[in-house]
C-alpha cells in the first residue's frame, strides 16, 4: 500500500489528480488493507510498548541558556516557522489548483447524502467520546434535550454504490457503565458533519483527523484531538485540553481549573478565561486577553505574544518565544519578582519596579514583595510589560 500511496502523491504534485480525489484514494486503499487484515483472521497482535516522548520545547529553551554568540537566531525561528507550515501550505496550494479547474479524474465523484437524527441521552456521570474522522463536529449544552444529527457524504464508484452506501450509512452509538462513544462505519468516501446537543454537563472528548470541532455553552471538561482543523470552546466549566498538528484554537468565557494547549502551527486566541493556562505552539501567535490564572505559561518557538492580565501578578507567570514580540500588560497590585530580557531586542517598562537592575538586553526587580514571578523572555523580539489601562477588554 505504501508504494501506491506515494504514487497518489506524485500524480497530486505533478497536478493531473486533485488534492481531493488522491484523498479519496488513498482512503480507498487503506480501507482495502483494513478488509484484508479482518478476513485473515487469528490472534490480534499484542500493541508495542509507547515509546519515550521527547519535548522539543525543553530541549530548546534549554540549550538558549548556553550561549548564543554564534547562532543567528532569527533565522532558526524563520526556518522552525517555515518547516512546522510546509504541509500545511501544501494542502492550501493543492486547493487553490482544484478552485482554478486543473485535471479531475472524478474519481468517486458519484455522491449521495444523508441525515440522520437520534435522540442521546449522556449522564452527567458518563464521559462522551466523540470519533469523527472527517467532517466537522459541533457540539451544544444546556439544551432542553440530547439529541445528535449525522450529516453525511457518501461516495462511490458509481451512482449504484454511492446511493447503497447512503441507505445502510447510521451514526454508531455506543454505551458503556462509563462511557456513551459516538463512532463512524469504515465506510470509504464517507465525510460526516455532527451537531450534538446535550442537557447534561458530561466531560466530552472529541478525536478527529480532518475538521473543524465547536464546543459552546458546555458546563463540563472539554477535551479535543485533531490533526488539521480549527478547535473553539466557549462557555465551558471545567477542564480544558486542546491538541492540535495545524489548525487555530480559539476560547471564550472559560471557567477553568486547568488549560492545555497545545498545536505545532496555528495561532491560539484566549478571551475572559480564568484559570491556570498552558499554551504552546510552534509557529503561531499567542493572545490572551481579559483573563487570569495564578500559574500562566505561555511558549511559541515562532510567533507574537499578546499577555492581558485583569487581576493582580501572585502567582507564576512565564512567557517563552524564540522569534517573535512579547508585550504583557498586568494591572496595579501586582506582588511578584519580574525579570524582564531579551537577546536579540529591546526591552522596556512602564512600571516602576523596586530594586530595579538594567543591563543590556535586561530588566529585572519587583512589584509589591515579590511573592510571585513574572518572568518574560525573547530571543530575537522586543519585550514590553505595561500597566493595563482600566479600559482594556
Amino acid at each position: 500500500m505504501k508504494e501506491e500511496i506515494q504514487r497518489i502523491s506524485r500524480l497530486v504534485a505533478e497536478g493531473k489528480l486533485s488534492p481531493e480525489d488522491g484523498a479519496e484514494l488513498i482512503e480507498a486503499f487503506v480501507a482495502s488493507e483494513r478488509g484484508a487484515s479482518s478476513e485473515k483472521g487469528g490472534a490480534t497482535p499484542p500493541p508495542s510498548p509507547p515509546k519515550e516522548s521527547k519535548d522539543p520545547f525543553k530541549g530548546l529553551f534549554e540549550n538558549l541558556e548556553k550561549g548564543f554568540g554564534k547562532v543567528d537566531w532569527k533565522e532558526i525561528g524563520g526556518q522552525v516557522e517555515q518547516g512546522a507550515k510546509k504541509g500545511f501550505e501544501a494542502i492550501k496550494a493543492g486547493i487553490d489548483d482544484l478552485a482554478q479547474g486543473k485535471v479531475n479524474f472524478h474519481l468517486f465523484s458519484n455522491e449521495e447524502k444523508r441525515e440522520v437524527r437520534l435522540p442521546l441521552n449522556v449522564p452527567a456521570d458518563k464521559r462522551l467520546r466523540i470519533e469523527n474522522p472527517c467532517g466537522d463536529v459541533k457540539i451544544i449544552g444546556r439544551t432542553e434535550s440530547g439529541s445528535l444529527l449525522a450529516s453525511a457524504k457518501l461516495r462511490g464508484g458509481s451512482p449504484e454504490e454511492a446511493k447503497a452506501r447512503a441507505q445502510e450509512y447510521t451514526a454508531i452509538v455506543e454505551e458503556s457503565d462509563t462511557l456513551v462513544v459516538i463512532r463512524q462505519p469504515d465506510v470509504p468516501g464517507l465525510s460526516v458533519d455532527l451537531v450534538v446537543r446535550l442537557p447534561e454537563a458530561a466531560h466530552v472528548e472529541v478525536r478527529t483527523e480532518a475538521g473543524d470541532v465547536d464546543v459552546s455553552e458546555h458546563p463540563a471538561g472539554v477535551r479535543i484531538s485533531t490533526r488539521a482543523g480549527s478547535a473553539t470552546v466557549r462557555g465551558a466549566v471545567g477542564p480544558v485540553e486542546v491538541s492540535a498538528d495545524s489548525g487555530d484554537v480559539t476560547l471564550e468565557d472559560i471557567e477553568s481549573p486547568s488549560v492545555t494547549l497545545e498545536t505545532k502551527s496555528g495561532d491560539l486566541a484566549l478571551s475572559r478565561v480564568r484559570g491556570n493556562v498552558n499554551a504552546r505552539t510552534a509557529a503561531g501567535s499567542i493572545t490572551v486577553k481579559d483573563s487570569f490564572g495564578k500559574v500562566v505559561a505561555l511558549e511559541t518557538v515562532s510567533g507574537d505574544v499578546a499577555l492581558d492580565l485583569t487581576e493582580p501578578v501572585v502567582g507564576s507567570v512565564n512567557v517563552r518565544t524564540v522569534s517573535g514580540d512579547v508585550n504583557v500588560d498586568v494591572p496595579d497590585g501586582s506582588d511578584c519578582r519580574v525579570s524582564l530580557s531579551s537577546l536579540r531586542g529591546d526591552v522596556a517598562s512602564t512600571l516602576t519596579l523596586e530594586d530595579e537592575a538594567v543591563a543590556e538586553g535586561r530588566r529585572t526587580g519587583r512589584l509589591g514583595a515579590g511573592m510571585g514571578t513574572l518572568d518574560v523572555s525573547a530571543v530575537t523580539g522586543d519585550v514590553g510589560l505595561r500597566m493595563r489601562s482600566t479600559t482594556a477588554v
